[in-house]
């Protein structure tokens, strides 16, 4: 047996990249090589800056990504219940295990046995023997008494150097504290105003915090407007008892796997990930698998071969998008990040396409809803594996019917076909979509169109196939889908039996 490489990557990448934006790649420069490396996603942090630099950072990548042929879509992530501790006068203090020390919810700076907490109810929710974890779990404090009002008593059991401002994880313990704060309400209608694709809801407990967020943006937005589509993240064990509600209640999940491998053991978290892809997958709602992919490259140049695997995991899984964090929004080497990723997906979906994984990654369940368009979908990823198409076209009005096409992960290309700026950027985050922005004019002949678009694309040769889909949508109930298969004019161009055009 040998192994050859040198030709399995893939042309057209089909797991998404999304990237955050930051100190290290907010300059136009550094925006625009992001956009050349692969980033399908910008993601926009309001847990840092305000919304002057969010403001200026969002027209600026609509400047840069202007007149692209493939969309770049725009995420901002609100900030949720931040539970972080206050300022030390030193800037940090030692906590040694075994002795006791006091948390306050008191406005005063810390000191040595002291640590001052920025989460008001902190001393209501928590009980003897709760355990609150300090900086990503690398401190371990045991609850031994609270007054209810202001004070824990607290035993250290695994100690270390607290920093200013670490965050504080109390797993198992009900928060009191809404997952939609004051600072998000206020946020959600700034970006929403802005016109962001996306929207995304920290530390979701159930389904109700995104039917909250909902209402909220419905109440701000005028009927004519258009609504970013929401992402609930996934990061609290309590989302977990309550997924298919949230994955109704949202238009696509985030694995926020910080938080969700600091509440729960650890090697739960791998598996989780997994089930978490394929209940979003089955739902039709794209995923986001984050955090900590390339944490390496924010100081070094290459990545380790543990965090290269995990990417591969990722798309292995079938998950519609990996995302970046401090490596791009303030690493040495956010360019480089990218590239890196960009390259880890193209082989290993090079690799799944020879071993003819793709549409075949769905599970299927018997009460599976929307029996017509999920039956569309699995025909056209098996005759887009069966025919060896080039290029799967949908045209679509809502990017329902491409949404659908995508969660059966067919063997080649998705090119959506849209005519509104907001349905084709929102499909930036789906798996396996090109999509192309098209005049209302082109749709008189849809058949010309779709060979049109994909040889302006280079994904058919003469003589090959592509399949066609669209749909007619006449209220919420009815639904008529077609595929046709159309035969790209030409004379086909021989090729040797061992050339595989991988697309």
């Amino acid at each position: 047996m040998s192994f050859d490489l040198s030709r399995v990557a893939l042309k057209h990448r089909r797991t998404r990249i999304v990237a955050t934006v930051g100190p290290a790649s907010a300059s136009e420069a550094v925006l625009r090589r992001l956009v050349d490396a692969g980033v399908n996603v910008f993601r926009l942090n309001f847990s840092h800056g305000d919304h002057d630099s969010h403001g200026a950072l969002y027209s600026r990548i609509r400047a840069i990504t202007a007149g692209v042929a493939s969309p770049v879509a725009i995420l901002a992530d609100l900030c949720g219940p931040k539970i972080r501790v206050g300022y030390f006068p030193d800037g940090a203090i030692a906590l040694t295990p075994g002795t006791t020390i006091t948390i306050t919810t008191r406005a005063v700076p810390g000191a040595p046995g002291l640590i001052p907490s920025e989460y008001e109810p902190l001393a209501r929710d928590v009980k003897p023997g709760d355990r609150i974890l300090l900086a990503d779990g690398a401190m371990t404090l045991e609850v031994s008494g609270t007054d209810g009002v202001s004070e824990i008593e607290a035993l250290v059991i695994h100690g270390g150097k607290l920093s200013d401002r670490k965050g504080m994880n109390l797993p198992g313990v009900a928060l009191s504290t809404p997952s939609l704060t004051d600072k998000d309400r206020r946020d959600a209608r700034f970006a929403a105003a802005l016109g962001v694709d996306y929207l995304a809801l920290s530390f979701v407990r159930s389904a109700q915090d995104m039917t909250d967020l909902r209402t909220l943006l419905e109440a701000c937005c005028g009927p004519d407007d258009v609504q970013p589509h929401l992402i609930a993240k996934i990061e609290k064990p309590e989302a977990l008892r309550d997924i298919d509600g949230i994955l109704a209640a949202s238009d696509a999940i985030m694995v926020a796997r910080g938080d969700l491998g600091v509440e729960l053991p650890p090697e739960e978290v791998p598996i989780i990930q997994q089930e978490l892809v394929a209940a979003a997958v089955l739902a039709n709602r794209p995923v986001i698998v984050a955090t900590q992919m390339l944490e390496s490259m924010i100081e070094a140049p290459r990545p380790t071969r543990a965090e290269v695997s995990d990417i591969a995991w990722a798309a292995a899984s079938g998950a519609d998008a990996v995302m970046l964090s401090g490596e791009t929004a303030a690493g040495r080497y956010p360019v480089e990040s990218v590239e890196t990723m960009d390259r880890v997906l193209r082989l290993v979906e090079g690799w799944q396409w020879r071993h003819g994984q793709f549409g075949g990654l769905e599970r299927l369940r018997d009460d599976t809803a929307r029996p017509v368009d999920r039956a569309l979908s699995r025909a056209t990823a098996s005759l887009s594996r069966d025919l060896r198409v080039r290029a799967v076209v949908v045209l679509t009005g809502t990017g329902r019917t491409a949404r659908a096409v995508s969660a059966h992960r067919p063997a080649a290309p998705i090119v959506p076909l849209c005519t509104d700026q907001h349905v084709w950027r929102s499909l930036a985050l789906f798996w396996g979509c090109s999509p192309r922005l098209v005049s209302t004019e082109d749709l008189d002949n849809q058949p010309a169109l779709a060979l049109r678009v994909v040889e302006k694309m280079q994904l058919a040769p003469p003589g090959s196939h592509v399949l066609m889909v669209w749909d007619t949508a006449y209220g919420e109930r009815h639904w008529a889908p077609t595929v046709t298969v159309l035969e790209v004019p030409g004379t086909p161009v021989p090729q040797p039996d061992d050339v595989i055009d991988l697309g």
